[in-house]
C-alpha cells in the first residue's frame, strides 16, 4: 500500500467514468476494494487523505481544486456507505 497507489486512485477514478461507475455499482465494500485490487489500486484511508492533500497543493486552479474537493466527498461517501441489503439495528 503506498500513497502513489492513492494519487493513481485520484487520477484515474477523476477522469474514468467507468471506472467510477463500476465503484458507484458495486454492491459491498468488499466488491469495492476487489476492483481497487484488480487495478493495483491498494491504499489505506490514511494513505488516501494524504494522497489528497498533495495533490490539492499542486493544483494550480482554483476549478481543479474545486473538482478534486468534490471528488473527495464522493469517495468518503463511496467509502463510508453501508453495503445494499444491509440494515441498521
Amino acid at each position: 500500500m503506498t500513497i502513489q497507489n492513492a494519487i493513481n486512485f485520484i487520477r484515474q477514478a477523476q477522469h474514468d467514468n467507468d471506472f467510477r461507475s463500476k465503484l458507484v455499482k458495486a454492491d459491498t465494500s468488499q466488491i469495492r476494494q476487489e476492483i481497487l485490487d484488480q487495478n493495483d489500486l491498494i491504499f489505506t484511508p490514511e494513505e488516501f487523505e494524504e494522497a489528497y492533500s498533495l495533490t490539492l497543493f499542486k493544483c494550480q486552479h482554483q476549478e481543479n481544486a474545486d473538482a478534486l474537493m468534490a471528488f473527495r466527498m464522493w469517495w468518503i461517501m463511496l467509502y463510508r456507505s453501508p453495503d445494499s441489503g444491509v440494515t441498521s439495528p
